[in-house]
C-alpha cells in the first residue's frame, strides 16, 4: 500500500512541478542576461545570471542545478531567461525543458510504482 500512496504523491508533485513552470514561463518576462557564474547552495552548484529589470541590476541563480563543465553557455555568455518580478529568488532559461523533464519522470516513476502496487494487490 506504501507504493501506491507513494506513487501518487509523485504524479501529484510531477503535475505541481509542469503547471507551477508553465506559468512561472507565462507571468515571466524574458531579458537578456550574463552568465556570471556559479555559486553551490546545499550541494548544488546553481547558475548565475546578472540583469537589468526596469533599471534595477540584479543577479540571481537558475531554478535547476547545472555542472559547471558541463553546462551549455560559459561565464560571460549572453543568454535569454524568463524572469517572474513577484518570484526574485531564481530564474529560468528561456527554452529549457529540464523542469518539464523532472515533472514528466515524476509522473512516470510515480505511476508505474503505484500500477506495480495495484497489480500485486490484485486490483486489475
Amino acid at each position: 500500500m506504501f507504493y501506491v500512496i507513494f506513487g501518487g504523491l509523485l504524479v501529484f508533485v510531477g503535475f505541481y512541478l509542469i503547471i507551477k513552470c508553465a506559468l512561472n514561463r507565462k507571468k515571466g518576462t524574458q531579458l537578456d542576461a550574463t552568465l556570471a557564474g556559479f555559486q553551490e547552495e546545499k550541494g548544488a552548484t546553481y547558475p548565475v545570471f546578472s540583469f537589468k529589470y526596469e533599471g534595477e541590476e540584479l543577479t540571481l541563480p537558475g531554478g535547476v542545478p547545472a555542472n559547471p563543465s558541463k553546462f551549455k553557455y560559459s561565464e560571460g555568455d549572453t543568454v535569454k531567461i524568463v524572469f517572474n518580478p513577484s518570484n526574485r529568488q531564481f530564474v529560468d532559461i528561456a527554452g529549457s525543458a529540464t523542469e518539464y523533464l523532472y515533472g514528466i519522470a515524476s509522473i512516470v516513476i510515480g505511476a508505474i510504482l503505484a500500477l506495480v502496487q495495484l497489480k500485486k494487490m490484485g486490483v486489475f
